[in-house]
């Protein structure tokens, strides 16, 4: 309790802008086919507005991460808060699906200015020993607002209406902005002294928004069906181009966008890794339990959304348990064990016909496959310098987010290739989730493998134990 009294005290508006954020995750995967029926369009037509939004997403979070480091981490905040609110307001007013799918891409590009930034303000804000809490805590509202998605996009769509999917946002983001002018501190990078805007790494930017755009555009075309040759391997091209060019170019600039050594810190890299696997394999498994209850189950959106209820209990105690395990276990056995624990409640997921026992196998593996993400955006903070939290979380956020939808696109690539005429039926789950389940395994035991006897406690956290330690032998004594 006093943790949470503390978090929301001090970063209270952090925690209102978290949630935006992830709420929006998934929110429309239960409104789609309520939203075409308005609008006059398919479903598969408004998957656009799924699609743009995350796209802009992966776009705007490692710009608005550096950017906030020179003008300021509040002010970006607030910015890119009030920007989602507003295109949140954009979106519930639309006519058309042209419109709302615009609005998304604003809407996402405001979210991804400021995700990272967040954690960043956070991480200057407190010290080594309170972090991790202050941040579990954070990352665990952030993770109910995750699974609660598809519960207001449910319940919305089948009662008041879908466009309040979108409305709920405005109050809430205007809370926060309002909250956070007043409650948080303005903060700017001291090694940033002397830099004004004109010296940001534009072509960096630019490169960095091509890579994620064109290879988010050749996998939604993967995932439509029939797709198109040219429309798949054009958009990968130009994303293949985009990260040659990047690599070349980040090692000529005076000032790059991405910190030379950042990719040169192991640990930093292998937490990005194992972060990025927990994360893809929650992304899969909320989308193949949205299509699995509403489809194969039969449910209406309004039942399947509230059965969403134990993935979002799962979420939201990961983040706490989160912050009390950094400072005593290393982030890479931590991280292992929730890997495997949730490659192993997906494989149980695979089989279970009655709907209690999968409600709580849901629950379970959130937890753990959640644990996973969230220790990631803990334990990256933890073993970078002050100065790189920003960059760390936008480099741990984009790949995150971009890894996560190619999860998505291949799981229904399994569904249409093992379903009765491309339906998801039990058939094709049990098929999809074992794939996953073995996926999310293999990459656990191998990172476990490479890992496990390489791990330590960051600096910090390890003196605090030798500390510790030596004081509960002389009180023994």
């Amino acid at each position: 309790m006093s943790t949470m009294r503390s978090a929301l005290g001090r970063f209270g508006a952090i925690a209102i802008a978290l949630i935006c954020v992830q709420l929006d995750y998934f929110a429309l995967a239960l409104a789609l086919p309520n939203m075409a029926e308005d609008l006059h369009t398919t479903p598969e037509n408004l998957q656009w507005s799924v699609s743009a939004y995350m796209i802009a997403l992966g776009i705007a979070m490692v710009p608005g991460s550096r950017l906030a480091d020179l003008v300021g981490r509040k002010k970006i905040v607030l910015i890119g808060l009030s920007i989602f609110g507003l295109a949140s307001l954009w979106c519930g007013l639309s006519p058309t699906a042209d419109s709302v799918i615009v609005a998304r891409i604003v809407q996402g590009l405001g979210a991804g200015l400021y995700f990272p930034v967040a954690f960043a303000l956070v991480s200057n804000a407190t010290t080594d020993q309170e972090r991790p809490k202050m941040l579990g805590f954070l990352s665990g509202l952030a993770g109910i607002g995750t699974a609660a998605g598809p519960i207001l996009g449910g319940a919305f769509s089948a009662t008041i209406g879908w466009r309040w999917v979108f409305f709920v946002n405005v109050p809430i983001a205007a809370a926060g902005v309002i909250w956070g002018a007043f409650q948080l501190r303005e903060q700017t990078d001291p090694d940033l002294a002397g830099k004004r805007i004109r010296n940001l790494d534009y072509l960096g930017i630019a490169l960095i928004a091509l890579l994620v755009a064109g290879f988010s555009l050749a996998l939604d075309d993967l995932s439509t069906s029939p797709g198109s040759f040219w429309l798949t391997i054009f958009p990968a091209l130009i994303a293949l181009i985009a990260l040659v060019g990047f690599v070349v170019w980040e090692r000529r600039s005076s000032w790059p966008v991405l910190p030379p050594d950042l990719w040169r810190n192991q640990r930093f890299t292998a937490l990005v890794l194992a972060a990025t696997i927990a994360n893809a394999g929650l992304c899969v498994m909320i989308f193949l339990a949205t299509l699995y209850l509403q489809q194969t189950r039969g449910l209406s959106g309004l039942a399947a959304g509230l059965l969403f209820i134990p993935a979002a209990v799962g979420l939201s105690i990961g983040g706490p348990i989160s912050g009390r395990l950094a400072p005593r276990f290393a982030g890479q056995r931590v991280m292992t064990v929730a890997m495997i624990a949730g490659a192993l409640c997906l494989a149980a997921l695979a089989f279970s016909q009655n709907l209690v026992v999968y409600l709580v196998l849901m629950g379970i593996a959130s937890f753990f496959l959640g644990l996973g993400f969230q220790f990631g955006n803990i334990a990256v903070q933890s073993v970078v310098r002050l100065s790189q939290a920003g960059a760390a979380a936008g480099v741990l956020l984009t790949v995150m987010v971009t890894t996560g939808g190619i999860g998505v696109v291949a799981a229904a690539a399994s569904l249409e290739a093992f379903g009765l005429n491309g339906s998801a039926d039990q058939h094709s789950m049990t098929v999809t989730y074992l794939q996953w389940a073995v996926l999310v395994g293999v990459l656990g035991v191998a990172f476990g493998l490479w890992q496990w006897r390489r791990a330590t406690l960051p600096e910090a956290f390890a003196d605090d134990a030798v500390h510790g330690a030596a004081a509960a032998r002389a009180t023994h004594d």
